[in-house]
């Protein structure tokens, strides 16, 4: 291959790596307007790392979106939010309050209580192998799920208490989730 032929291929591979490097960017901010799109109010000190926003209905604009987030405690602790829209997940079922219930001896050791705080309610499952999840009925109907395989179940319910109590109109000392 003689030295013209050998500049045209670089000057193609550089175009084909331009345009592959910046279909890589239209895509990275696509996913950042998403992340953007969630009006949820988070704790001081709280960060989001990545999350989502998928459509659960079949014809565009008619449903709910089902919003996921990767959360980041204060102490550094992961936590996955989502929140499930009334319209496809339905209501969520709090059974009556009771003690430490187990998964039966079919389970894998998982324990759940209901608690009940005021108009407060939520279902905490503790599962040695899966880590804890907080699960509680937001004010529009929606069901927010909090999961941390690492963070304690009380602080996981400190925060579903506060994100369930701040969905219409925050608190004060919060942070906008981008």
């Amino acid at each position: 291959m003689g030295v013209m032929g050998k500049g045209c291929l670089r000057r193609g591979l550089s175009f084909w790596l331009v345009l592959l490097f910046s279909v890589f960017i239209v895509q990275a901010s696509g996913k950042a307007q998403a992340a953007n799109s969630a009006n949820i109010v988070l704790p001081e000190g709280w960060t989001v790392q990545d999350g989502f926003d998928k459509s659960l209905s079949r014809s565009a604009g008619s449903g709910g979106n089902w919003i996921a987030r990767y959360l980041r405690s204060p102490s550094g602790d992961p936590v996955f939010l989502q929140i499930l829209p009334l319209e496809e997940a339905g209501p969520l079922f709090i059974p009556p309050v009771s003690d430490l219930r187990t998964d039966g001896l079919l389970g894998m050791g998982a324990t759940y209580t209901v608690v009940d705080e005021g108009s407060f309610r939520a279902v905490l499952e503790i599962h040695p192998y899966l880590g804890t999840t907080a699960t509680a009925p937001l004010p529009g109907g929606n069901t927010l799920v909090l999961e941390s395989k690492t963070l304690k179940p009380e602080s996981l319910l400190e925060l579903c208490l506060f994100l369930a109590g701040s969905e219409n109109g925050g608190t004060e000392n919060a942070a906008s989730l981008p």
